[in-house]
């Protein structure tokens, strides 16, 4: 099972470049809900308001990264997104490290992270326009060559590129068409089998497994082991007492 081996056009990508936008996500929902199908692929050389997970801003400067959204239609449950960021998560984390000869880490549910920085994330977000199937956007964003002076202040402890991380910098349309190949393989893997090879593999690339974590979700903070994921996508926390809290949505926080 080699992910090398996957072919772009399995999902028939179809792939459109636009200098700058507001956010490439924005972009491509607006193009489901006028009836387009899977497989639409949008990429921005700069993003103006860029965005992460819950509503934070996603730093996009011109010609410094990888800025990218893709439509997928999926015929089905609410609950397939969660387990869509997980598979894209494997894909871009398999995809960098050969581009960049970099160890590419994942941290739940969205970070792709180099040496304990986020070097990379993932946004889907999922709705049903009326009269089509369900869809869900995911968003990716990749910082290549963005220098730590170029990072918003409150960024530059936690966040780093491909160039600050010692890696071999790929060219932005050529790592597009490679991760691109590996979400095709992944997907291919999941429709055909299920969630289960992808998640072995989630587990394999998970930088803190077995690590004591904090997880705020809803109004609490939970403290405890990361025993990586289960078949639905929910994060494993053993708490003190050797009980095992799922985790539907959260933010974890390392030492």
């Amino acid at each position: 099972m080699d992910p090398t081996g996957a072919d772009v056009k399995t999902l028939a990508w179809r792939i459109e470049t636009v200098d700058e936008t507001g956010s490439t996500n924005d972009l491509v929902s607006a193009r489901a809900r006028a009836g387009e199908a899977g497989g639409l692929v949008i990429r921005a050389i700069s993003q103006t308001t860029g965005r992460g997970r819950r509503g934070r801003s996603w730093f996009s400067p011109p010609e410094s990264g990888l800025y990218f959204s893709i439509l997928f239609r999926t015929g089905g449950e609410a609950e397939n997104s969660p387990l869509l960021t997980l598979l894209l998560g494997v894909a871009a984390a398999e995809g960098l490290a050969e581009a960049t000869g970099l160890r590419v880490g994942l941290k739940w549910p969205n970070d792709l992270r180099v040496n304990g920085k986020k070097i990379g994330g993932i946004l889907c977000e999922y709705f049903e326009p009326p009269n089509q199937p369900p869809a869900v956007v995911a968003g990716v964003g990749v910082n290549l060559t963005t220098r730590e002076a170029d990072f918003p202040p409150d960024l530059r402890e936690s966040a780093s590129s491909v160039l600050l991380s010692g890696g071999e910098v790929p060219d932005a349309e050529g790592l597009l068409h490679l991760l691109l190949a590996r979400v095709a393989f992944w997907y291919k893997e999941y429709e055909s089998s299920g969630f289960g090879a992808v998640r072995d593999r989630w587990l394999r690339l998970c930088d803190s497994l077995g690590e004591t974590i904090s997880v705020r979700a809803a109004d609490e903070t939970l403290v405890g082991k990361n025993n990586g994921i289960d078949e639905a996508g929910r994060l494993l926390l053993e708490k003190p007492d050797g009980s095992i809290e799922r985790i539907t949505s959260g933010e974890v926080e390392l030492p």
